[in-house]
C-alpha cells in the first residue's frame, strides 16, 4: 500500500471535557462525534505543557520543552534539532501548514505555509487571535495537489484559532441550562462566557464538517489518516497554564478507514511527545534517536491496548504572565505536582485582562464578589490563587483535582514515590527548574 495522506486538524484551547463524544451532553459537536464513531477516540491523551508555543513545539519535535528549548510561550526552539516537516519531507511527503503556526524559528519549522485565516468579522471584534480557519484555500491546495502530484503523499496541518479567546458571541446555547464543571464558579456572566466558548467550539465543528466534505470531494477518502487534536485545555481558571487535567488532558480522535476499526475507544495513555514518532512510523520511516516520545501506531491499528504507564508535565511561564512554574507526573490513578514558586499568588490572563466581551477579568471579578458570601466559591477562588509546594490528587475520585492529598499521612508513600519520580525525570531532562 502507498504511504497514507495525513490530515491533522489542530485547534486552540479546546478542553477535552467540551465534546459530546467525551461525555458533555450540552455541547453540539456532531461532526467530531461522527468522525470519532468512524475511528478511534483516545480518553487519556495529554500535552506535557499547557501553553501554546511549548505545546506545539513538542508536537513538531517529539521532545519535552527542556529539550527543544521553548519552555515559555513565544520562545524559540534550539536550532540544531530535527522537526516534523524535515523528517516527513525526507520520506517523500509534501508537508504544509494552513492557519496558525506559533512555533519558531521559521527556518527550523519549514512547513509549506498556506495563508488560511478568515477575514475579520463585523459581527464581533476578535482580540488575542486571528479569525478562524478559511477552508477555501485549503480546498484549493488539496484539489491542486491531487491533480498535479497524485502519487505524492501529503501531510497537511490545519491550525485553527478556535476556540481561543476572544470567543464568538453565543447564538444557539441557553446559558442557564449549561452544566458547569466544578472548577468554574456559577455566576450569570460566567454562564454567558461558557456559552460563548461552546459557540466557538460548535462553529469550529461546522468547519471540520466542511474539511471532511473537501476530503471526500477531492479523493482523500481512502488511505488518509485524519486526526483531530488540540494544543491544551480551555482558558478558564484551573485549566490552561496549569498541570491539572483541565489544562493538559486533550481530545484526540483519529480516523483511517481500513486501518483503524470504527467505534474504537482507547484508554491508552499517550502524550504529545509521541505524536512526531508516530507520524514517522506511519510514513514508513525508521525511529529517530534521542526523542522523548515513541510511536503509538500499535494502539492505532489495534495490536496493543496499553501504551504509557505515566506522563510527565511542565509549565514555566507566558512572558511576564502566568508565572507559576510546575512539574508533574501522572499515572492512571494519581497525579503529583511540584510547584517551584509556591509563594506566588496565581494570576493569569483570565484573572487580569480587562475588556474582553463577557470573559476574563469580568468573569473572574464576579467570582471574587460571590466568594464574599458563598463558601464554595470562596474555596474555589482560594484554590485558584494559592498552591503549596506539593500537590497530590486521586484523579479517579477527584477528576478536577480540588482535594489535595499531599499532607495526609495515608498518602505519604505515594507522595514520596512520585516526588522521587519527578526529581529523577527533571535530572534526566537537564531541567534545573528554572523559569
Amino acid at each position: 500500500m502507498s504511504k497514507p495522506n495525513i490530515i491533522i486538524y489542530l485547534s486552540d484551547d479546546h478542553g477535552w471535557e467540551f465534546l459530546r463524544c467525551y461525555g458533555n451532553p450540552d455541547i453540539r459537536t456532531p461532526h467530531l462525534d461522527r468522525i470519532a464513531s468512524e475511528g478511534i477516540r483516545f480518553t487519556h491523551a495529554f500535552t506535557p505543557t499547557p501553553t501554546c508555543t511549548p505545546s506545539r513545539s513538542t508536537l513538531y519535535t517529539g521532545l519535552y520543552p527542556s529539550q527543544h528549548g521553548a519552555m515559555g510561550n513565544h520562545t524559540a526552539c534550539h536550532s540544531h534539532i530535527e522537526t516534523l516537516p524535515t523528517a516527513l519531507k525526507k520520506l517523500g511527503y509534501r508537508v504544509a501548514l494552513a492557519g496558525k503556526k506559533h512555533v519558531k524559528p521559521d527556518e527550523l519549522f519549514d512547513f509549506e505555509y498556506i495563508d488560511a485565516f478568515l477575514p475579520k468579522s463585523s459581527e464581533h471584534e476578535r482580540k488575542y487571535r486571528r479569525e478562524g480557519l478559511d477552508t477555501v484555500p485549503v480546498e484549493r491546495f488539496l484539489a491542486t495537489h491531487k491533480q498535479e502530484n497524485p502519487e505524492q503523499p501529503v501531510c497537511l496541518i490545519l491550525g485553527d484559532s478556535n476556540p481561543h479567546v476572544t470567543w464568538e458571541p453565543n447564538k444557539i446555547y441557553n446559558p442557564d441550562a449549561l452544566q458547569l464543571p466544578p472548577n468554574i464558579a456559577d455566576t450569570p456572566i460566567t454562564r454567558k462566557a461558557l456559552a460563548n466558548y461552546c459557540q466557538d467550539i460548535t462553529t469550529m465543528d461546522t468547519r471540520i464538517g466542511e474539511v471532511d466534505r473537501i476530503l471526500d470531494a477531492h479523493g482523500y477518502v481512502d488511505n488518509t489518516l485524519f486526526i483531530y487534536m488540540t494544543d491544551h485545555g480551555s482558558e478558564f481558571p484551573h485549566a490552561k497554564w496549569t498541570l491539572y487535567d483541565t489544562g493538559i488532558r486533550l481530545p484526540f480522535i483519529a480516523r483511517w478507514r481500513g486501518e483503524i476499526p470504527a467505534g474504537t475507544v482507547s484508554d491508552a495513555m499517550i502524550s504529545h511527545v509521541d505524536f512526531m514518532p508516530t507520524l514517522i512510523d506511519i510514513a514508513g520511516g525508521e525511529p529517530l534517536t534521542n526523542l522523548d516520545g515513541t510511536s503509538f501506531m500499535c494502539v492505532l491499528n489495534g495490536q496493543q491496548t496499553g501504551f504509557r504507564d505515566k506522563i510527565y508535565g511542565t509549565h514555566t511561564r507566558d512572558g511576564d504572565m502566568n508565572v507559576f512554574p510546575q512539574r508533574c507526573v501522572r499515572n492512571n490513578r494519581y497525579k503529583y505536582i511540584l510547584n517551584l514558586l509556591p509563594e506566588n499568588i496565581w494570576t493569569t490572563h483570565f484573572t487580569k485582562v480587562e475588556g474582553i466581551h463577557e470573559s476574563h477579568a469580568e468573569v473572574w471579578n464576579s467570582w471574587v464578589e460571590k466568594a464574599k458570601f458563598d463558601p464554595k466559591t470562596a474555596e474555589l477562588v482560594y484554590l485558584t490563587q494559592h498552591h503549596p509546594v506539593e500537590e497530590l490528587y486521586d484523579v479517579i475520585a477527584d477528576p478536577y483535582e480540588l482535594n489535595n492529598l499531599a499532607f495526609l499521612d495515608t498518602s505519604r508513600t505515594i507522595l514520596e514515590k512520585m516526588r522521587d519520580d519527578v526529581q529523577q525525570w527533571m535530572q534526566l531532562q537537564g531541567d534545573e527548574g528554572t523559569y
